[in-house]
């Protein structure tokens, strides 16, 4: 289960996206409504997911990539759109690697994520930008916004 330090690193974290068709963005929560354009061609709901460092317990950069790899697969035996994603809080050197994917049902993300040992995934759609628990039935929701990236950037 998060701790109260967990939660909040999780609610103010930006997630970076490499889609297949397309430039890569990082979206950042905001209060209030969205804003900027859905990306195109995306399907929603999208489900970020990470392997890494489960049950908060920091494992080393070898064990979160065999960690992502399984996630991966399993996405994959699910025959779901995905492509990758990294969460990371702005205020700390801190990152997780994961998978954004689309098309799950908010109770499918989760039931992966929990199933990867983590306390939360995120839920995107066009109209918010949600961290939901994995253990506790815990939701927060805010706006979002989109920013572009360059694959280069941290």
């Amino acid at each position: 289960m998060a701790t109260e330090e967990d939660w909040e690193s999780y609610l103010r974290a930006v997630v970076d996206f490499v889609p297949r068709n397309g430039a890569p963005f990082r979206v950042v929560p905001e209060r209030g409504r969205a804003a900027g354009p859905w990306p195109v061609g995306q399907q929603a709901p999208v489900v970020v997911v990470t392997a890494w460092n489960p049950d908060s317990e920091r494992l080393s950069p070898e064990v979160n990539r065999a960690r992502h790899e399984l996630l991966v697969a399993e996405v994959d035996r699910l025959g779901a759109d995905h492509w990758p994603a990294v969460g990371r809080d702005l205020t700390t050197p801190h990152h997780e690697e994961g998978v954004a994917v689309c098309g799950l049902s908010p109770t499918e993300g989760v039931a992966l994520g929990a199933r990867h040992g983590q306390a939360a995934v995120y839920l995107w759609t066009p109209d918010a930008w949600s961290v939901v628990s994995c253990t506790d039935g815990r939701r927060a929701t805010t706006g979002w916004t989109l920013t572009e990236r360059r694959t280069s950037e941290g």
